[in-house]
This record gives structure tokens, C-alpha cells and sequence, in this order.
């Protein structure tokens, strides 16, 4: 019979705070319509991320205050203020994103 000492664990149950935070975020994405986050753009709470961004680690990275990968975004224009141009050409009430929220923000992924 094979018994663990108090410092032994299995590797794949135990996750750094950064695969943590990762899971949680990725259990409260949601994909809703253009109508139901309208009113956080009207606020300046509603960031677009680029489809070709991990919506999930941009999240974590966002919630971990990593500047240095959020700056390097934000200079490559992946992850914006949601512009109205783009609103204009993009959104009808029906119009879906993938979102998750890292208040005071959601971001929002065009599905």
C-alpha cells in the first residue's frame, strides 16, 4: 500500500494562483448580445479584445496587474476602449461576444 507523506501531491491538484485565477475566470465567461452590454460601453466600462487574444489570460493578466503584457496589448491596439467605429460597422442588439469581467471592466471578444 502506497500512503503520501504530508508534503507530497499529486501534480495535476494543485494549481499556481495563476491557473487558479485562470479556472475562475473561465467559469464566469459568457457569451451574451450586443443590447445586454451596451449600456457599459455608454459608461466607458467595455473593452474590445481582439479575436486573436486569449480573452481568458488577457483577463488574468489584467486582474494580476501585468502591466508589461496589458501595456504591450493595449500598444498593439489588441485590447481598446470598444470604439464607436467599430460599434457602428459591428453591433446590432442581436450581435454576439464571448465576456468576462474584471471590474470595473467586461471584455468583450466578437463571437
Amino acid at each position: 500500500m502506497n500512503h503520501k507523506t504530508d508534503q507530497e501531491t499529486d501534480s495535476f491538484t494543485e494549481l499556481t494562483p495563476r491557473e487558479e485565477l485562470v479556472a475562475k475566470l473561465n467559469g464566469e465567461t459568457a457569451i451574451v448580445a450586443w443590447q445586454e452590454i451596451e449600456r457599459f460601453f455608454a459608461k466607458g466600462n467595455l473593452l474590445l479584445v481582439e479575436k486573436d487574444v486569449d480573452l481568458i489570460n488577457c483577463a488574468a493578466d489584467m486582474s494580476m496587474d501585468n502591466g508589461e503584457e496589458i501595456g504591450k496589448l493595449i500598444n498593439e491596439e489588441k485590447i481598446q476602449a470598444m470604439p464607436v467605429e467599430f460599434v457602428k460597422r459591428n453591433c446590432k442588439p442581436e450581435t454576439e461576444f464571448w465576456t468576462v469581467v474584471v471590474a470595473p471592466y467586461i471584455l468583450a471578444q466578437l463571437k
